[in-house]
């Protein structure tokens, strides 16, 4: 494993974190029992994992209760961060509501603070539910000043959304995309990824394999006809890589990104073991080419 810097914090961080959304199953493979969660989660640390990812939208709180059990005790260094904006109200962004879900997130982790708090899909909440009076990012920089948490942090779909809170604010130390930069789609390298350097604020690219589709759903995906748009572009990308000798779109999809020394973490989102594993045997420092990396881009 290789870590890198965590943004304007002094923390140095595993190049793949472990993210918590599926530790209770996908839907296609049935509910799995919280011991499940915690194997994987104790198979991370084995493999050099120190970053850990939670919400309490993820299977309603047994994502953090997976982590509550799986980390009690544990004395190894490692950074846990989950999300406010969810919980008890689905995507309610006022102080009381914020301060209430987080003390219910604590009470799941079972313990008294995190590393990291971040909004919970900011697009959700917009500019006013972020910066308003009583609003999302007053009840977060309580919980910082309480000790409660270290640092906070941003994470949505809307591009020019967190583009601009993080040109205007200095508060943020990391920001999560997902879908916008994979070897489909490269949307935020544009802006978000220059301005997120320009704030040292630490990049996070989860859902790297484009919600599956460069991996296990891809035939799921175009069964359904989701991501249709991508079918052409991902045949011709894959031709790509096979010219290079990359067989794997899910080794290459993850090794892509890290080529990338803008990006501090790879989030990967795994429902098992073998998938922690083949994502962790990615951050071997084995980077893409940059001729290889245009060939790819001007697809």
């Amino acid at each position: 494993m290789n870590y890198r810097r965590f943004g304007k914090t002094d923390w140095q961080v595993s190049e793949i974190g472990l993210g918590g959304s599926w530790f209770y199953g996908r839907p296609e493979f049935g509910e799995k029992p919280l011991a499940y969660g915690v194997g994987v989660v104790e198979r991370a640390f084995e493999l050099g994992v120190n970053y850990f990812d939670t919400a309490p939208l993820y299977g309603r709180g047994r994502s953090e209760e997976v982590y509550g059990h799986a980390l009690k005790g544990v004395d190894k260094p490692y950074i846990l961060a989950t999300k406010v904006g969810y919980f008890p109200e689905p995507f309610d962004y006022t102080r009381d509501t914020v301060l209430r879900g987080f003390e219910a997130s604590l009470k799941r982790l079972q313990r008294d603070r995190v590393d990291l708090v971040q909004i919970h899909e900011s697009e959700q909440a917009g500019w006013d539910g972020v910066f308003g009076k009583g609003r999302t990012l007053e009840a977060l920089r309580e919980l910082r000043e309480q000790g409660l948490v270290t640092h906070i942090g941003l994470t949505g779909s809307d591009l020019d959304l967190m583009t601009q809170i993080l040109r205007e604010c200095d508060d943020f130390v990391s920001v999560i995309t997902f879908l916008q930069y994979d070897l489909l789609v490269q949307d935020a390298k544009q802006e978000l990824v220059p301005a997120a350097v320009d704030a040292d604020a630490a990049v996070i690219l989860a859902s790297p394999l484009h919600g599956g589709l460069l991996g296990s759903k891809r035939e799921h995906w175009r069964s359904t006809g989701r991501f249709a748009n991508l079918y052409n572009k991902q045949e011709r990308v894959e031709a790509v890589l096979a010219r290079h000798g990359h067989d794997s779109t899910i080794d290459a999809g993850l090794r892509y990104l890290l080529s990338d020394p803008q990006v501090a973490m790879i989030l990967s989102g795994v429902a098992s073991i073998e998938e922690l594993e083949t994502s962790v045997a990615a951050a071997d420092g084995r980077h893409f080419s940059s001729e290889l990396i245009n060939e790819i881009e001007n697809v």
